[in-house]
């Protein structure tokens, strides 16, 4: 039941918001398991910190692209279209910047799931949060994705 609640509360955030300032926001509830642990408690502060960001700068940045949705963008003149793509590009470096920190975050909570001195309620509880933040970013992507996709001609990428 909890997890459809939390799911409701962010999902009518991503939908009511319509500029920087209404961004979604993941208001976590840190437990009273991970208040005595500080360690755990800044791991969890600092990851739920980075998904906030991310959701204020995706919103940002789609505020931005609004106006280059509707524009014909072989029209435009090249200091234009230069600025467009450098928006997209942004927009995916970001992305890809926080896809960085989570991949160390995650290797982080690896660690932390492999100590066997955490109490067992500690490491619930830190779990439970890490697994809300996860759901929000996830949540992010659904309703943002990862792209802003303005540039029409894409570089083909080799993999």
């Amino acid at each position: 039941m909890k997890k459809i609640v939390l799911f409701v509360i962010v999902f009518a955030g991503l939908a009511a918001c319509n500029n920087g300032e209404d961004a979604p926001r993941l208001d976590l509830e840190i437990s009273k398991e991970l208040k005595n642990n500080d360690e755990l408690k800044e791991f969890v502060l600092k990851a739920k910190e980075n998904a906030n960001a991310l959701a204020r700068e995706c919103v940002k940045m789609h505020e931005e692209a609004q106006e280059f949705l509707e524009v014909n963008f072989d029209s435009l003149g090249q200091e234009q279209q230069e600025a467009i793509v450098k928006l997209d590009l942004d927009y995916v470096e970001m992305w890809y910047n926080f896809n960085i920190k989570h991949t160390a975050q995650t290797v982080q909570l690896m660690e932390y799931l492999k100590d066997s001195s955490i109490p067992r309620e500690e490491m619930v509880a830190m779990s439970k949060a890490i697994a809300a933040i996860n759901q929000f970013v996830q949540d992010l992507k659904e309703t943002y994705g990862e792209d802003l996709k303005l540039d029409p001609h894409p570089a083909p990428v080799e993999l």
